[in-house]
């Protein structure tokens, strides 16, 4: 169902179960999947493609060039996934063909008011934006990692799978998956355990008691933060080695 007051480029397949509500824009090369709602005044930019069964509220924008100097009317693209909700005047930027063309938001991804997405941040499948969060560019967020509200992660840097960011704080280095950060300057403050605990087939006891262990050693030993990663890419857990065999991980600040 398209609004009469809406405004949809002839070339724009919407498909009869979405719905584009009052006074929605949605440009030429837009793609809008089965059951996507769009609620009023919601602008989709080119180069947009919205998976099935997402819900984007009042006001929100998607896909408007990326804040970048360097950025000269390239065509890049922002992909959302399915099932997402998008709360009201959130923005959403596109890609830079520096950063791999493509701002995405994975499946079932939450993003809450006022929050902003800025060009090339990779968002994970089930994470969760708190209201009024900001990113600078090319962020990093991993899967069902949660981000507490009005905090601002600055650009290039990476929150780990299932970690736990408290609201309101700077972040301006990476967080490691499974972990919870806190605090001006931003500091890590032990497993997120409830989290883990949400995903049993993911996280055994067991494996919790690992992550626990690896902990402990990164930040309650006192040994050389080199010695303790290379120790932990030969142990078990897969997680902090391949987040610290990732280019974008930062250094190791202990709390």
């Amino acid at each position: 169902m398209i609004h009469v007051s809406a405004f949809v480029h002839p070339s724009v397949k919407i498909p009869d179960s979405a719905v584009v509500g009052p006074w929605c824009l949605v440009d030429e090369g837009a793609e809008i999947g089965e059951g996507v709602v769009l609620e009023s005044r919601v602008h989709v930019y080119g180069g947009v493609n919205i998976k099935p069964e997402t819900h984007v509220y009042d006001g929100a924008v998607l896909g408007a060039p990326p804040q970048d100097l360097k950025y000269a009317g390239e065509e890049t693209r922002l992909e959302i996934g399915a099932h997402c909700t998008i709360r009201e005047y959130c923005t959403l930027n596109r890609g830079t063909v520096q950063g791999g063309g493509c701002t995405r938001v994975g499946d079932q991804v939450l993003i809450m008011a006022y929050s902003h997405i800025g060009h090339d941040c990779q968002i994970g499948r089930g994470a969760v934006i708190a209201n009024g969060c900001q990113f600078g560019g090319h962020v990093r967020i991993g899967e069902f990692a949660t981000i507490g509200g009005v905090t601002a992660i600055q650009q290039r840097n990476q929150v780990g799978a299932y970690a736990f960011v408290g609201g309101t704080y700077k972040v301006d280095r990476d967080v490691p998956p499974c972990t919870k950060a806190s605090g001006t300057p931003i500091r890590y403050c032990g497993l997120n355990l409830h989290a883990l605990r949400l995903h049993p087939e993911e996280f055994p006891e067991e494996r919790i008691r690992n992550l626990e262990q690896a902990y402990r050693m990164l930040y309650r030993s006192g040994r050389p933060a080199s010695e303790v990663i290379e120790e932990l890419k030969k142990g078990p857990e897969h997680l902090f080695q391949a987040f610290f065999d990732d280019h974008w991980a930062g250094s190791i600040v202990r709390p």
